[in-house]
Formats: C-alpha cells, sequence, structure tokens
C-alpha cells in the first residue's frame, strides 16, 4: 500500500509540474527497446494526452508478486522535457528520464520504475519506486512493433 501511494504522489506531483511556471505543455519522449536493444523506436514530441493512451495504465491491475523466472522481453523508458532556465545551455539534454517499464516475454506483466531523480528527498530505495502491474492488451500492441 506504501508503494501504491509514492506511485500516485509522484504522478500527481508529476501532472502537477507538467505546466508549471510555463503555458505551454512540457513534451514527452517514448524510447522503446527490444530484449537485446539491437532495434529502438523512438516516439518524439508526445503530449500528455498521447502519453496517456500510450500506456493505457487506467487498464491496468496492480500485482502482489514477481514471477522472478520472466525473461525480460522490452524496456520503455518514458522521458519528459527538463524545466527550462536561463542557465541552461542549448547543448545540454533538454529531457529527463521519468520512469521505465519493462515486459517479459509470454506474460502480461510489467514492471514499472520510477526514476530516483524525479524525488529530490533521500532516503528512498528503488525497491520503492518499483511496482509490478498487468499492462492492457492496447499496451502490449503499441510496442510489438518487429512481430
Amino acid at each position: 500500500m506504501i508503494k501504491r501511494t509514492y506511485l500516485l504522489t509522484i504522478l500527481l506531483i508529476a501532472s502537477l509540474l507538467t505546466g508549471c511556471g510555463n503555458k505551454t505543455e512540457k513534451m514527452s519522449r517514448i524510447e522503446i527497446r527490444n530484449e537485446n536493444s539491437t532495434d529502438v523506436v523512438t516516439l518524439e514530441a508526445l503530449s500528455q494526452a498521447d502519453v496517456e493512451d500510450f500506456f493505457d495504465e487506467d487498464e491496468w491491475t496492480e500485482y502482489e508478486n514477481f514471477d522472478e523466472k520472466l525473461v525480460p522481453e522490452y524496456v520503455i523508458e518514458l522521458y519528459q522535457e527538463r524545466t527550462h532556465t536561463r542557465m541552461q545551455s542549448d547543448k545540454e539534454n533538454t529531457y529527463e528520464k521519468i520512469m521505465e517499464y519493462t515486459t517479459y516475454k509470454d506474460s502480461d506483466m510489467v514492471k514499472v520504475v520510477i526514476s530516483k531523480d524525479t524525488i529530490k528527498s533521500g532516503g528512498v530505495s528503488e525497491g520503492d519506486l518499483t511496482f509490478y502491474y498487468k499492462g492492457s492488451e492496447k499496451f502490449f500492441s503499441a510496442i510489438k512493433w518487429d512481430e
């Protein structure tokens, strides 16, 4: 229950900060890699609505336990534009990784890890930022481009 509270709090903060300080929405990028990282698909300039539609998380349900025998299939990294500052040079990376999703072969399980960089307070372990869900059919059909 505490993990779920962390996730909901972080997602709420991320949603609130999406447009904070400026009138334009922060854009997102999604990178999808197969298990060997040989094929990479990048989706650029995504709005918050595009991201929500891609992940279709309203249809996900939480798993209590992780099956250690599962073999990773895809890694999906979600990036969001950094807050623009006057000190930021044009050469700096304008996106920061906020979440990583891992899918598994022959499974509907999705491991979700919130990036530690999104949490500014210490004392939070990766285990506290890791969640397991049953992903939706729509999500799985969106990521399987190489079949």
